[in-house]
């Protein structure tokens, strides 16, 4: 693969209640890689370290038509919703929900007692098949050590399966278009390859440090977008520390694309459905008195 095939793109900054995030897709290069169609960096931010774990109903929203994938690197989440899900995951945990015909969910970022006041996470949207887009919501949270990881030849460092596959061993979290995130922790000065699978889209996230993405320099929440058709994806790390960086993509999605705030659909009819539900209350309430699982 050229140099030249690979776009770099360092996102816009938003808004999110108190929290400054970047948002990375949809962006310049292109709007989605493979079926996903949003993702926003959560910057780090300090908390207290004695907080509310419980939401307060200020940032609840619906959904339909995705699913939605978040992954903690500091701190904690705590996530409800109006099918009576709720969960806290740590850092290196992951909340899916599929959004199906429809759902209300709220989240509430806290600190982390014993680690300290930092939280720091990652959000991005999975758009759903159009026959899935109709189907019941449904829920999975996995905690750090749930999540399957392999180890990278050569002493190279690690990868974590958040979703998808990688060889023989797959995320136990339900995929639909073989998308995948993988988050590698690169061992100092050491290499990795992964040869690519064609009709695969990839893009690779790095949220600090230095990463060399087929031979270009990627840092500092910034995302690398391959072009068509790569034949490896070449990872170095120059530092003399780890660093971090996630692999993301899956298969194209070949039906239309209609997106309008949290919804995201096939058709302006749906859009317009979406919304008609939502206002008449057909997706639920949040019973934010239910005690959380654990």
């Amino acid at each position: 693969m050229k140099q030249s095939d690979l776009q770099i793109y360092g996102g816009v900054n938003a808004q999110v209640g108190e929290f400054l995030v970047n948002r990375l897709l949809p962006g310049k290069p292109v709007d989605a890689v493979g079926p996903v169609v949003f993702l926003d960096h959560i910057y780090p931010m300090q908390l207290k370290t004695v907080g509310e774990t419980i939401p307060t109903g200020d940032l609840a929203h619906p959904h339909r038509g995705i699913a939605t994938f978040s992954y903690v690197l500091s701190g904690k989440l705590t996530h409800y919703d109006s099918r009576g899900n709720r969960n806290t995951i740590s850092a290196g945990g992951i909340q899916w929900m599929n959004a199906g015909n429809g759902i209300i969910h709220d989240e509430q970022p806290f600190a982390d007692e014993t680690s300290g006041p930092l939280f720091h996470s990652l959000q991005c949207w999975i758009n759903l098949p159009a026959a899935v887009k109709a189907k019941e919501p449904a829920y999975m949270s996995l905690q750090s050590q749930d999540i399957p990881v392999v180890t990278l030849p050569e002493g190279a460092g690690e990868l974590k399966i958040l979703l998808g596959v990688c060889g023989d061993t797959r995320s136990p979290v339900r995929t639909f278009s073989e998308e995948f995130v993988y988050h590698l922790r690169l061992s100092p000065r050491s290499r990795f390859s992964l040869p690519a699978k064609q009709g695969i889209e990839y893009a690779a996230f790095v949220p600090a440090a230095e990463v060399m993405v087929n031979g270009e320099s990627v840092s500092e929440s910034k995302i690398a977008i391959f072009g068509n058709h790569p034949v490896t994806i070449g990872l170095e790390n120059p530092n003399v520390d780890p660093v971090d960086l996630l692999l993301f993509g899956g298969r194209p999605y070949m039906e239309p694309i209609v997106a309008e705030g949290p919804f995201v659909m096939n058709s302006r009819n749906e859009i317009a459905d979406a919304y008609r539900d939502f206002f008449q209350g057909k997706y639920g309430e949040i019973d934010y008195t239910i005690t959380q699982t654990t």
